[in-house]
């Protein structure tokens, strides 16, 4: 009987050792399980208004992720100025206030004129694959996170749509006809170009351009696609029309704060930037179809449609490239940018 009780001892002492480590390690476990399961909210500041194409683009990125990642992470977009101005983000994402932004680098070229060319460089790009396949394989992406990087931020990735098209008060064919057209157009390299090309530049944001257009402000607005244009009211006003603006096109950039983005786990990381990616294509995709179904209603409300001829294309393409250089002798970081996208442009034979 002794030898029985001695023997059940035992085997309760076995179990309790080869129990105890389990227990062990599901204490240890347990934490790293509930980090990777932890839920986690981002706010970013967009650079639209509710209702504009590109906004509902990037909610539809914001959505997308939180189906991807089943939950776990979660993303606000805000619009243009709900915590700060446009030029004030870099601020309010280093002070926390916010996560991150989606924005255009030009706005920041006050710091470092090589923001400007990082977004737009007039004149450069002849099809939004183009721009698609210099950000993601060229060295785009790249450069644009070194820029940030300087700010405590992360670029997750970039977003582009497609070329803008000019509203305008007065007839537009040639390039002839810009002689002393008030123009908004984008600060920096694209102003310098419309400058030289007689026109006169006014910096406005996009929001402005209807009333600006309404008012007499411009006679014409280097402004968005031709669907956008079309839902801005733009041709309420403007009875014509330039498609497919030389001044190119620009990029958009997805960034967060660098300590937001080092506390992401690695799949959820890979989850953003794919996402990000994937909206730059559905953006593309989208411009296109719009600025085709956008045609016909703009001629119904009998806008006159006109083209740039190639060799109007050329003339400013040259004229760019000379304020290309300009602008490259501005600061180091500058003509890295711009000495990047002349390599490319060689590479695919249009320069």
């Amino acid at each position: 009987m002794a030898e029985e009780v001695q023997g059940r001892r035992t085997v309760t002492r076995r179990a309790t050792l080869t129990l105890a480590p389990a227990a062990a390690l599901g204490v240890l476990f347990t934490p790293l399980i509930a980090r990777a399961q932890a839920r986690i909210s981002w706010r970013l500041q967009t650079n639209w208004p509710p209702g504009n194409l590109l906004f509902d683009e990037i909610k539809g990125l914001a959505d997308r992720v939180r189906v991807m990642s089943g939950g776990r992470l979660t993303v606000e977009m805000l619009p243009v100025g709900a915590v700060a101005g446009p030029n004030q983000t870099i601020d309010v994402v280093r002070a926390g206030v916010l996560d991150g932004h989606v924005s255009f680098s030009t706005i920041f070229s006050g710091i470092d004129a090589g923001f400007a060319p990082l977004a737009d460089l007039p004149g450069a790009f002849d099809a939004p694959f183009q721009l698609y396949e210099y950000q993601y394989a060229n060295g785009g992406l790249e450069l644009m996170r070194e820029a940030y990087a300087r700010f405590d931020m992360f670029t997750i990735g970039t977003g582009t749509g497609s070329f803008e098209a000019i509203p305008s008060r007065v007839p537009l064919r040639r390039l002839s006809d810009f002689q002393g057209v008030k123009l908004r157009s984008p600060p920096g390299i694209s102003s310098l170009i419309w400058q030289r090309l007689g026109a006169v530049p006014i910096n406005l944001p996009q929001s402005e351009v209807f009333s600006a257009l309404e008012r007499g402000v411009i006679d014409a607005a280097d402004d968005g696609t031709l669907a956008y244009n079309l839902q801005n009211g733009d041709y309420a006003q403007a009875k014509f029309t330039l498609l497919n603006s030389p001044h190119s096109n620009g990029f958009y950039d997805v960034s967060v704060g660098r300590a937001r983005w080092n506390a992401v786990p690695d799949d959820l990381k890979e989850i953003l930037q794919v996402a990000v990616r994937d909206t730059m294509i559905r953006n593309i995709l989208r411009a296109n179809r719009e600025d085709i179904d956008a045609l016909p209603q703009v001629r119904a409300r009998g806008v006159e449609v006109a083209e740039f001829t190639p060799e109007d294309r050329a003339t400013y393409r040259r004229l760019a490239q000379e304020v290309w250089t300009e602008w490259a002798s501005r600061t180091p970081f500058s003509k890295r940018v711009i000495d990047n996208h002349i390599a490319y442009l060689r590479r695919i034979g249009k320069l």
